[in-house]
């Protein structure tokens, strides 16, 4: 998928660990999936041997880069993360950059897979500009490691 180098491409990853049931865990996101209105979203349950539980989601999501006077790249990536970050329950100022200060990454406090403690199950939100962040080269990824560390 292409995206244009003025957009912020967003990956939120969720995981609602209580839930039992797919249409208990849709209801729960369907009020923020309507909110964010996503490039795409993927739904599934979680591996029962894996550390997850309960169900997943994984959120593709573009938004306009924000337009600052004087402002940095990294402002303007900031200041555009910064909003979607609150609302899923997340502290924007925890944001890492990454090197080229283009993207960066923002995980909830404690740890994700056993506290998700974070809203909707938030565990990531990951951003980069112009191209998604979990496939910068534009193509589909398929991860080729062992899927017990998934």
């Amino acid at each position: 998928m292409r995206f244009s180098p003025d957009d912020v491409v967003f990956r939120i990853q969720l995981n609602l660990r209580q839930v039992r049931a797919a249409d208990e865990a849709l209801r729960a996101w369907l009020p923020l999936v309507s909110e964010l209105q996503p490039v795409a979203v993927e739904f599934e349950a979680a591996h029962p041997d894996g550390l997850r539980r309960g169900f997943l989601a994984n959120v593709l999501l573009s938004s306009p880069l924000i337009a600052l006077n004087n402002g940095t790249v990294r402002d303007r990536l900031f200041s555009t993360m910064f909003p979607l970050a609150e609302r899923l329950g997340l502290d924007p100022t925890a944001f890492v950059f990454d090197d080229d200060g283009n993207g960066g990454v923002l995980r909830p406090a404690g740890e994700p897979i056993v506290s998700c403690d974070a809203p909707h199950g938030t565990q990531l939100l990951v951003a980069k500009i112009g191209v998604d962040p979990l496939a910068p080269g534009g193509e589909e990824a398929d991860y080729t490691g062992p899927s017990e560390d998934l």
